[in-house]
């Protein structure tokens, strides 16, 4: 058994991973091809690291459903046990790889490791269509740093700051974003749970309209609009919602698939 607390151990779960883990994908593709909407992930690989350095007694149980396009992950921590699950598109050629890697992760976000991900936002950034692959990456905001990584940050910042005042030319640093504001009484914890109030996909979720396939996929992609192409909320605060838990949901399983 762990020497530690479950909030102590999560509290340390919690924290950011440093920022030369943190990979970018592009998500979605300008219509010209030259800009991609950036989402931030970390390999699983980094999550086991965690785990195994704040609480090496974890263990995980791994349910196949659905040929392995579905898989639920049961993830044990200090005795206590949460479960979430994960979706692959059939015709991935590592279906059950992805499906197992994004059912781990949501099940460690359970437990604060790798929640934060997904509140950092998308960001558009150029990108080289022939190769596949984005030509520049987004700053990390300070409050998705490490400690190490904010103390290099605010050491760096501090020394410019003494530079420009002996009129050396500095390198400019990047600005803080502000850090998330905590979901409100009507926001759900899961995007994915968030039920469609209208349409052929009305009392779905969109977690079920993404399991069933490319065109559910396309959906919810239609619902978040990132391209200003798809659907139009007209300002109704339920279109509104539904709009931002369907890019919240895209933003997920970015995080969560890599």
């Amino acid at each position: 058994m762990s020497e530690f607390t479950l909030s102590q151990i999560v509290e340390a779960l919690s924290e950011p991973f440093p920022a030369a883990y943190v990979e970018w994908k592009p998500v979605e593709v300008s219509k010209d091809g030259g800009k991609a909407l950036a989402a931030a992930y970390v390999d699983a690989r980094r999550y086991q690291e965690r785990l195994d350095l704040v609480c090496p007694d974890w263990s995980s149980r791994i349910e196949l459903m659905a040929d392995g396009r579905v898989a639920k992950v049961s993830l044990t921590i200090a005795g206590v046990t949460r479960e979430d699950v994960g979706e692959a598109d059939g015709n991935d050629p590592n279906t059950v790889t992805t499906a197992v890697a994004q059912a781990f992760k949501r099940a460690c976000a359970a437990f604060g490791l790798g929640r934060y991900l997904y509140f950092l936002p998308m960001t558009w950034v150029d990108y080289d269509p022939q190769k596949r692959r984005l030509l520049n990456t987004p700053t990390l905001p300070d409050w998705a740093l490490s400690p190490s990584d904010r103390l290099e940050r605010s050491t760096a910042k501090a020394a410019n700051r003494e530079a420009a005042e002996k009129g050396i030319a500095v390198e400019p640093q990047p600005t803080a974003a502000p850090a998330p504001e905590p979901a409100g009484e009507d926001e759900t914890a899961n995007p994915g749970d968030t039920v469609i109030h209208f349409g052929k996909m009305k009392d779905k979720t969109l977690a079920e309209v993404w399991g069933s396939g490319p065109a559910g996929q396309g959906w919810v992609r239609w619902a978040a609009s990132l391209d200003g192409k798809g659907y139009d909320p007209q300002g109704k605060p339920e279109n509104v919602h539904l709009q931002r838990m369907a890019r919240a949901f895209l933003a997920l399983n970015a995080a969560y698939a890599g």
